[in-house]
C-alpha cells in the first residue's frame, strides 16, 4: 500500500502535463475506498491475470473480505461472474474440472481439457463459484508506465531495495525528469507494449500475423523519442518474421522504416535474394563508412569482400599468425583456467578477466558521470542506471565530462587512487559495470600499473561511445609478471572469434596494449 501510494503521489506530481480524466477518476475513486478494499484491489492488480476465485482469497491484512469485495463491486473496481472468457478455466485444477464436467475424460491432460472447454461452459462454473474480474487495469498500467517508464513495471523493485537485496545509489529527486514529453508519446509506448503481447499470443496460437500488422501506425509511433525505441524493437521482430515466411518485399518495407541494427544487414541480404545487387552494395558501403557496431562492420566487410570490393583488414593476418600452446585436456577445468595454469608454471600471474576488469574500471572511473542526474536520464528513485546509457545520446551529452575526467587523471597513481576511493565509498551499490568481488580492486590496480596510460584512457572513452555493444567482447585473460603483461583471447579448437571480440583485439592493438589471440591445442 505504501509503495502504491508513493507511485500515485509521484506520478500525480511529475506528470500533471500527461494525466487526464481516466487517471484522475481512478485517483479519486481509489482514495475514497476503505483500507480493506484498497488492500484487496492491490492484491488483485499486483498478481498475474484478470480473474480470481473469491473462495481462494485469504489475506491476513484484510479484516472483512466480503465487505471489501462488495465495496469493489459497487465502485466498479471488480465485477463478479459477468465475463465468459475461457481463461477462467485455468483457475481450476484438473480434478476440479473433471468434477464439474462429466463429458471430460480422466486420461486427458489439463492442457487438452482447456482446449475442449469453451465460453458456453462458463455458466456451469459460475453456478458454483464467484469469479472476480479485475477492472481499471488500463488506468493502473498507465500510471505504472509513467513511473517505471515501461509496461508492467514491477512493484517488487521497491521490496528488493528495502530488504537490502540491492543497494541503489542515492539520487536527487528534485532533478528527476518525466519519461515522456506528452500523453501521446506515453500512450504510444503503452499501445506498442500491448500490441507486442498480442503478437506473442498470436504466434503461440500458430496464427498468421499478416492481418494483425496491416494497420499498425508506425509513423505515429516512430515520431516520439521514447516510443520510437519500443517501436523499432517491435518493427525488427515483425520484419524478421516476414522475411522468414518469404514475404521479402514486405519485410524490406518494414526494415526500411528504421536504421536500428540489424535492419541494414537484413536489407542487404534481402536485396541480394531479390537480385538487386547494386542496391545491396550501396547499403554495405554505407555501413562501412558508419557502422553502428562491430557485428555490422564485420558483416559489411565480409559481404564486400565476397562481392569483389576488396577491403583489407590488418586483423586477418594477425589471426592467421596467432601464437598457440599445447596442453593436456582436463574435463574438470575450463580452457581459460588451464591456460592460466600453463602460464603460471612459466612464472606468470593470471586472471580470467574478460569483461570483468574493463567494465569494473569504467564503472569506477566514471561513477559520477554515470549517476549524474543533470542530463535528464533519471526518472524515479529505483533506477540503477541512466535511461540513455545504451543510446548514442549518452556519449553525445557527456563527452566533454568524460574527457575532462580522463584529463584530470594525469598519472597511473591518480587513476589508482580514484578507483580505490570510489570502490570504498560505493561498495555494494548497484552499478551495471561493477561486479563487487574481493578480487576486483587488486586486479584493477595491477592492470592500471601494467597497461599504457594513454591506451587505457582510449579504451574507456571508446566504451562510452556505444555502451550496449562496447562493454563486452574483451579478451579472456590478463597475464603479468614483474616486467611484462599480456591480454589473450583464448580459442580452443573449433572455437571462433565473434565480431565484437575482433573489434576489441583490433582496437587494443592500435592503442598499443599488448593483446593477441592464443590458440590452444589439446595433446
Amino acid at each position: 500500500m505504501d509503495y502504491f501510494n508513493y507511485v500515485l503521489d509521484f506520478v500525480e506530481k511529475q506528470y500533471e502535463h500527461i494525466l487526464d480524466e481516466p487517471e484522475y477518476l481512478f485517483y479519486q475513486s481509489f482514495r475514497n475506498l476503505t483500507e480493506d478494499a484498497k488492500c484487496l484491489y492491490l492484491r488483485f492488480s499486483n498478481r498475474r491475470g484478470d480473474f480470481f476465485r473469491i473462495n481462494k482469497i485469504s489475506y491476513a491484512e484484510i479484516i472483512d473480505l466480503h465487505s471489501a469485495k462488495d465495496e469493489l463491486i459497487h465502485q466498479s473496481f471488480i465485477r463478479i461472474n459477468e465475463n465468459s472468457d475461457p481463461l477462467q478455466f485455468k483457475l481450476f485444477t484438473k480434478a476440479e474440472l473433471l468434477k464439474h464436467f462429466d463429458f471430460l475424460e480422466k486420461s486427458q491432460k489439463k492442457e487438452d481439457i482447456l482446449l475442449e472447454l469453451t465460453e458456453t461452459d462458463i455458466p456451469i462454473i459460475h453456478e458454483n463459484e464467484e469469479i472476480a474480474e479485475v477492472l481499471k487495469n488500463e488506468e493502473v498500467e498507465f500510471i505504472k508506465l509513467l513511473f517505471f517508464g515501461y509496461y508492467r513495471g514491477r512493484m517488487t523493485d521497491f521490496v528488493i531495495r528495502d530488504v537490502g537485496n540491492v543497494k541503489i545509489e542515492k539520487l536527487d529527486e528534485t532533478k528527476f525528469k518525466p519519461w515522456f514529453e506528452s500523453r501521446e508519446e506515453a500512450l504510444s509506448v503503452l499501445h506498442i507494449s500491448q500490441f507486442r503481447c498480442m503478437i506473442y499470443e498470436v504466434q503461440e496460437a500458430e496464427l498468421p500475423l499478416e492481418e494483425f500488422i496491416k494497420e499498425i501506425p508506425w509513423t505515429e509511433w516512430l515520431k516520439y523519442p521514447r516510443s520510437a525505441k519500443s517501436a523499432e524493437k517491435l518493427l525488427l521482430k515483425i520484419a524478421y518474421y516476414l522475411e522468414q515466411i518469404e514475404e521479402l518485399n514486405l519485410a524490406l518495407e518494414h526494415y526500411s522504416l528504421t536504421d536500428r541494427h540489424p535492419s541494414r544487414e537484413r536489407k542487404v541480404r534481402i536485396l541480394e535474394k531479390l537480385d538487386r545487387k547494386e542496391e545491396a552494395l550501396e547499403i554495405a558501403k554505407s555501413i562501412l563508412d558508419n557502422p553502428s557496431n562491430a557485428t555490422e562492420l564485420t558483416f559489411a566487410t565480409d559481404y564486400l569482400n565476397r562481392s569483389g570490393v576488396r577491403i583489407n583488414r590488418s586483423m586477418t593476418e594477425r589471426l592467421k599468425t596467432a601464437p598457440s600452446i599445447s596442453i593436456v585436456k582436463d574435463p574438470d577445468l575450463k580452457v581459460e583456467q588451464q591456460t592460466i595454469d600453463y602460464f603460471e608454471e612459466k612464472g606468470w600471474n593470471g586472471f580470467h578477466a574478460e569483461n570483468f576488469l574493463w567494465r569494473g574500471i569504467f564503472g569506477l572511473v566514471f561513477w559520477e558521470e554515470i549517476f549524474d542526474e543533470s542530463h535528464g536520464s533519471f526518472h524515479h528513485p529505483l533506477q540503477r542506471q541512466p535511461s540513455d546509457l545504451n543510446d548514442d545520446v549518452f556519449f553525445e551529452s557527456r563527452s566533454h565530462l568524460l574527457e575532462e575526467r580522463l584529463k584530470s587523471l594525469k598519472s597511473k597513481k591518480s587513476i589508482q587512487s580514484h578507483i580505490e576511493k570510489y570502490h570504498d565509498e560505493k561498495d555494494g551499490i548497484a552499478n551495471r559495470f561493477v561486479i563487487w568481488h574481493e578480487s576486483l580492486l587488486p586486479a584493477l590496480l595491477i592492470m592500471v600499473e601494467k597497461v599504457p596510460l594513454k591506451g587505457l584512457k582510449q579504451v574507456l572513452l571508446e566504451m562510452s561511445k556505444n555502451m550496449k555493444e562496447n562493454s563486452a567482447g574483451f579478451p579472456d585473460l590478463f597475464l603479468w609478471n614483474e616486467t611484462d603483461y599480456q591480454f589473450y583471447e583464448v580459442k580452443s579448437p573449433n572455437d571462433h572469434l565473434s565480431a565484437q571480440q575482433l573489434f576489441w583485439l583490433d582496437f587494443l592493438a592500435k592503442s598499443k596494449i599488448k593483446v593477441d589471440v592464443l590458440k590452444v591445442h589439446y595433446q
